[in-house]
This record gives C-alpha cells, sequence and structure tokens, in this order.
C-alpha cells in the first residue's frame, strides 16, 4: 500500500473509529484523536507479540484491536465500546493514558463520539483491515481462537467439584418448580396474584441460591439479571409482551441495577420488575396462537410506533394479502389493522405521559398525529380523559 498515513486517515472519515499507524516501535501517525503524540503507550504494551489481527480487550477503557501491514509496519485501532461512555469509563481513560485532568471534558467529548460496536462488529473491522492490508482473508474462529476448548475442561473440573461440595453439604438449588409456578403468573399478567405468590413464598419456599459471585452485592446483582432475562424471555414474550420492548425492558433493569449499591434495593427493584412485567403482559396481552402473518404484524407495528406507516406497509411486512391479513386481524386479534397502529400508539402516549416530561406537542408529533388537536381528540376517544388530565392523575 503506497500511503499507509493515508489510509489511516481515510479508515477513520469512512469509520469514525480511532485508529494510529506504528513503524516498528516508533509512532507515526494517528487519526481521531485530540492533540498529537502516541495516543496508544499502555495499549501497544498489552498487544505487542500477539499474532495479527489481534483483539485486547480492558475492563474499563474498551476494545483494542492490531493488524500488521507488513513486517516492520502495523495500525492499532480503538477505542471502541458497546455501551456509552459513562464519567468513569472517561476517567479510566484519562488515568491510563497520563493525560491531565483538565482536558477531561474534551476526552468525553472525543470518546463519546466513537459510534457503538458490538464485540463482533469489531473483530470483523479487525478481519476487514487485515485483509485489506495483506490480502488474507481470516475468519472470527481462525483468529480469535473462539473455539478453543479449554474452558469445557476447566468448568468441568468446577462445576464437579461444586456438586460434590453441595450435595455433601446439602446445598442444592430446588428452585426450578418455583421458578416455573412464578414465570406462569406473569404470563397470565395477573398482578394480585402474582403478589399473593411472592409474599407467601417469602415464608414458605425455602430457595436456596447457588454461589455467583464472591460478594452479597454482586451475588445480588448477578442473580438479578438472571431473573431479569429468564421473566423477559420466558413469560412476558409468551404473554403477548411485544419483543423489542421485552429486550429494551430487560436492558433498563439491568443498566438500573448495575446503578444500585445495596442488596435491600436491589431486592426493592426485583419486586417492582416482576410486577412492572405482569403489568404490562396484562395489558397488551395477545392470544397465545397468532398467525405467522398476523405475529410479524404486530411486531412491525409496535417497532414502528414512531414512523409514518401505512396498512400498505403493515401487508408487505406480513408477507400476505391486503384482504387475507384483514380477515385475520378481525379474527384473531378482534380489530383491524389501522385500529391496533392507533392502539399501539395510545399505550406509548399513556406511557410517554406518566413518565416523562415531554409535552403534548411533542409527543403528538413523535408518534405520527398530523396535530395536536387530533392526538388529543383521539387519546379521549380511547380513554375517556384528555392526555393533561391523565398525566395529571398520574403524576400525583
Amino acid at each position: 500500500m503506497k500511503s499507509l498515513p493515508i489510509f489511516c486517515s481515510l479508515f477513520y472519515s469512512s469509520h469514525y473509529l480511532p485508529i494510529a499507524l506504528y513503524e516498528r516501535d516508533d509512532f507515526v501517525c494517528a487519526s481521531g484523536f485530540p492533540g498529537g503524540g502516541d495516543p496508544y503507550p499502555f495499549v501497544r504494551e498489552k498487544l505487542s507479540g500477539r499474532g495479527t489481527p489481534s483483539v485486547y480487550v480492558s475492563s474499563d477503557t474498551g476494545y483494542y484491536g492490531m493488524a500488521r501491514c507488513d513486517s516492520a509496519r502495523f495500525i492499532i485501532v480503538g477505542p471502541a465500546y458497546s455501551t456509552p461512555v459513562t464519567e468513569e469509563i472517561t476517567l479510566a481513560y484519562l488515568n491510563k493514558n497520563a493525560i491531565p485532568p483538565r482536558q477531561r471534558d474534551e476526552i468525553a467529548q472525543f470518546l463519546g463520539g466513537i459510534p457503538p460496536y458490538t464485540y463482533n462488529q469489531f473483530l470483523n473491522t479487525l478481519l476487514y483491515l487485515h485483509y485489506t492490508l495483506t490480502g488474507e482473508q481470516k475468519s472470527i474462529s481462525d483468529a480469535f481462537d473462539i473455539k478453543d476448548i479449554g474452558y469445557q475442561e476447566q468448568i468441568g473440573r468446577q462445576n464437579t467439584h461444586s456438586a460434590y461440595e453441595s450435595r455433601e453439604d446439602q446445598r442444592q438449588h430446588g428452585s426450578y418448580q418455583f421458578e416455573r409456578q412464578m414465570l406462569e403468573v406473569i404470563q397470565s399478567g395477573d398482578t394480585a396474584r402474582l403478589d399473593r405468590f411472592l409474599m407467601a413464598a417469602l415464608d414458605e419456599v425455602p430457595l436456596k441460591e447457588g454461589k455467583l459471585a464472591d460478594t452479597p452485592l454482586r451475588q445480588a446483582k448477578n442473580l438479578f439479571i438472571g431473573t431479569v432475562s429468564m421473566v423477559g424471555k420466558e413469560a412476558a414474550i409468551p404473554g403477548g409482551l411485544d419483543i423489542e420492548q421485552t429486550y429494551q425492558l430487560i436492558d433498563t433493569y439491568i443498566q438500573e441495577c448495575e446503578r444500585l449499591q445495596s442488596v435491600e434495593a436491589i431486592k426493592n427493584l426485583q419486586y417492582n420488575m416482576l410486577m412492572d412485567f405482569t403489568q404490562r403482559v396484562s395489558k397488551q396481552r395477545l392470544p397465545g396462537s397468532l398467525s405467522p402473518a398476523v405475529l410479524a404484524a404486530t411486531q412491525f407495528i409496535s417497532s414502528h410506533i414512531n414512523q409514518p406507516i401505512a396498512v400498505e406497509d403493515v401487508v408487505a411486512c406480513a408477507g400476505t394479502s391486503r384482504a387475507q391479513l384483514f380477515r385475520r386481524f378481525q379474527q384473531e386479534l378482534g380489530s383491524g389493522v389501522a385500529a391496533y397502529i392507533t392502539q399501539c400508539r395510545m399505550r406509548e402516549a399513556q406511557s410517554l405521559l406518566r413518565y416523562t416530561e415531554k409535552s403534548l406537542g411533542e409527543i403528538s408529533s413523535y408518534l405520527c398525529f398530523s396535530s395536536q388537536s387530533y392526538f388529543q381528540n383521539v387519546f379521549k376517544k380511547q380513554f375517556g380523559t384528555t392526555p393533561a388530565q391523565y398525566r395529571k392523575q398520574h403524576h400525583q
């Protein structure tokens, strides 16, 4: 390649992923970083001596990768993040790169401007760079040893030892039937029944938790993460809750759990989480035997309520004729397609009115109503109260 500095500049312009070029141990140039100088003093040490391409994942400052251009030159890319950059990440970046605190705002802006990359996306970007620079094609499994079976042996030893001790100490879990019963109640959408079930369990069910961490706080967080994921996927979605909404709700609860700093607070969050999912299932419960076309249509509608979708868009998504979809909608849901779109938008309007401070105009525009007055009329017809009255009732 004739001009690697130009390549680095073009790569950053197209991917917005910071990149730097080195020749042997000497820094040559970089693109995307604030200021000048070598941007990877601590990362180069971590990647030194590894094959190409290679990846380094820092516990607090993101993903980094290295790809060789030839025997003398190589590039490093990163950092990249799969989650939004926090204040803690910014401070860790400053510390590891020996950047003075006075540059905190500049670095926060720099890190916040890097687009999100999942881990797999980042690995594929490294493979793309490796192929571009060397002409050699590699797969993720070949380049990054993700099929290394050493963990199976390690986990096998740990599990056998743990199971032996648990049986000796009579510390086996015994929670499967309880979990099945709880999931069935959540899937039914019956909040009163769930409350009775959970309160009775406190007195009657001697649940034993497996060891998931070395500290009580981390133990509680890990248990919560497992529970909310199980509840969402095995109870809420089968109960009729929208798939995308369920996953977003799981993410929100996990993020909130990670912010909490006491076991008591996490236990309280767990009760609220279980009741919240059950309430949402109750409000949005769909028949359990929807045809593939109607299921595809409902999922399309619920994930596009903030876009100006028309009935024709829903028909195209369902992969069936207009007449057939209309007939199935009426048979399976008891409403027409246009009416179902309105129902979904009204449920979202309730949520926005209750949990945000967005104005009626903002909500109306977000949900693609032609005017605020039309939105207010539809809302009142649907719920018997105006949006402003609804907000006032639920903000008290």
